[in-house]
C-alpha cells in the first residue's frame, strides 16, 4: 500500500510538472507575440506618424514659399524674372506631389482619410485660383491679379492650410495612442517575465521532488516471506 501511495504521488507530480511546462510554453509564446506587436507599433510610430508629420510640415512650407513667389511674380518687371519665379513654383509643386504620394502610401485612419479628401479638394481649388492669378499677372493685368491674390487667393490659401493642420495634429494624437498602447504591452511583458521566472522555480522544485521520490522508491528493499 505504501508503494502504491508513492506511485500515486509520483504520477500527480508528473502531471503537475507537465501542466507547469505547458504554461511556460504558452507564456513564452505570448511574450514573443507581444514583442512582435510592440515592435510593429514602434515602427508604425516612426513610419506612419513621425515621418508623415515631417512631410506635412514640408508641404506647408512649400505652400508658403509658393505664396511668396506668387507675390514676387505680381511685382516682377521683366519676362526673365517671371520665368525664373515660375520655374521655382513648378519645382515646389513637383515636391508637393512627391510628398503627397509618400503620405498616401502610409497607414491612414478614418479621420485622416476624411481630412486628406478635404485637403485634395482645397488643393484643387487653390491651384485654379493660383493659375488664374499667374495668367493675369503674365498678361500684364497686374492690378486684377493683385486684387485676386489678396482676396480669393488668401481665402483659398487659408482653406487649404486647415486640413493640413488637422492632419498634422492627428499625427501627434495617433502617435501618442500607439506609444501608450506599446507602453501597456511592455508592462504586461514585465509581469509575464516575472511569471515565467516563478514558474521556472516551481518547475525546478517539482523536478527535485520527483527525483527525490524516485530515489526513495529505488531504496525500498523487497521483504522476504518464509513459508512454513
Amino acid at each position: 500500500m505504501s508503494w502504491s501511495f508513492r506511485i500515486g504521488n509520483r504520477n500527480r507530480i508528473a502531471l503537475a510538472l507537465g501542466i507547469v511546462f505547458l504554461i511556460i510554453l504558452l507564456a513564452n509564446w505570448f511574450v514573443s507575440y507581444s514583442m512582435t506587436k510592440v515592435s510593429g507599433q514602434f515602427k508604425s510610430v516612426y513610419a506612419d506618424r513621425l515621418v508623415p508629420a515631417l512631410d506635412i510640415s514640408a508641404m506647408q512650407e512649400r505652400y508658403y514659399q509658393n505664396r511668396l513667389l506668387l507675390e514676387e511674380h505680381l511685382l516682377a518687371t521683366s519676362p526673365e524674372e517671371e520665368q525664373r519665379i515660375m520655374a521655382e513654383i513648378e519645382r515646389h509643386e513637383a515636391e508637393l506631389d512627391s510628398l503627397l504620394r509618400k503620405f498616401q502610401a502610409t497607414y491612414l485612419t478614418t479621420q485622416e482619410s476624411q481630412d486628406l479628401q478635404a485637403y485634395l479638394e482645397a488643393d484643387r481649388n487653390y491651384a485654379k485660383t493660383q493659375q488664374t492669378i499667374l495668367v493675369k499677372s503674365h498678361t500684364g493685368d497686374k492690378a486684377a491679379a493683385m486684387a485676386l491674390f489678396r482676396h480669393e487667393g488668401m481665402a483659398a490659401f487659408q482653406k487649404l492650410l486647415q486640413p493640413l493642420h488637422a492632419l498634422s495634429q492627428l499625427q501627434e494624437q495617433v502617435g501618442q495612442e500607439l506609444y501608450e498602447d506599446a507602453e501597456r504591452q511592455m508592462k504586461t511583458l514585465k509581469v509575464l517575465s516575472y511569471l515565467v521566472i516563478a514558474l521556472a522555480v516551481i518547475l525546478a522544485l517539482l523536478v527535485g521532488t520527483l527525483l527525490q521520490s524516485s530515489r526513495k522508491l529505488n531504496n525500498i528493499k523487497p521483504q522476504k516471506y518464509h513459508l512454513n
